[in-house]
């Protein structure tokens, strides 16, 4: 009978029986096709739809207080939750919770200097992928995503507050982003006063002005001080004097 010889098997592997070998050493590796012979149709998959209804789901069992492991107490409330949603989302609560802490092994756990309701909003944001950062909740939001490390947070908070800039509040927004280390906050409220001094000035009194001067590193003479007082920067002692003019 002709065709092509039949490959000999010199090497059996343990547990084979006589029809494995022979099927192998005839037809080659099953997970290998021969070169030339056609590969199967593939179609990866990748959900779209898997990743937020998973969530969903998650988050109703949070409401319903169903599979969670951890209560956070914040104040007067108390917070159902899953460590491993609170991991993945905050490195803060990462090493809370695989570390060596006491909170690791309790199953409430006391979150202190961070504001229930903006602590609620945080816990939501995690299981949600939602938040509304508003006037009434910034000043709150800001500082407990930062305790939380909770970075696109932060950068919400700060993108909102760059909207709000005007000469009545550049000084506090710059002073806020100053507290809690958000510099492209800071740049961006230093640019705004700068541009707008002349109106910053009428706004604001004499004492803030000089602390935004001498913390601000501006040169005096490069903005347009207003008539009624000139401020000179005295950079060696730090201080600021003022002259009549």
């Amino acid at each position: 009978m002709e065709g092509k010889p039949m490959r000999r098997c010199t090497n059996i592997r343990p547990g084979e029986t006589g029809m494995d070998v022979t099927s192998r050493c005839t037809l080659g590796d099953p997970n290998k096709l021969p070169e030339g012979v056609p590969q199967p149709a593939r179609m990866p998959y990748i959900s779209d739809k898997h990743p937020r209804q998973t969530l969903e789901v998650i988050n109703l069992l949070r409401k319903h207080r169903e599979l969670c492991d951890v209560v956070l107490v914040v104040g007067a409330k108390k917070i159902y939750a899953h460590r491993v949603i609170l991991s993945a989302c905050s490195p803060y609560f990462r090493a809370m919770f695989t570390g060596e802490l006491a909170e690791s092994r309790q199953t409430e756990v006391v979150i202190r200097d961070i504001d229930e309701r903006a602590m609620e909003l945080l816990i939501d944001f995690a299981y949600t992928s939602q938040i509304t950062v508003e006037e009434g909740n910034v000043q709150t939001l800001l500082p407990a995503a930062c305790l939380l490390q909770l970075a696109e947070i932060q950068e919400a908070c700060c993108e909102f507050l760059k909207r709000q800039l005007d000469p009545s509040n550049c000084l506090g927004i710059r002073a806020f982003a100053d507290t809690h280390s958000c510099r492209e906050l800071l740049r961006i409220a230093d640019k705004f006063t700068q541009h707008n001094f002349q109106e910053v000035s009428c706004t604001w009194c004499s004492n803030a002005l000089m602390i935004y001067l001498s913390e601000s590193n501006i040169d005096s003479h490069s903005v347009k001080l207003p008539g009624y007082f000139l401020l000179i920067l005295t950079y060696n002692s730090k201080e600021v004097s003022y002259y009549k003019s």
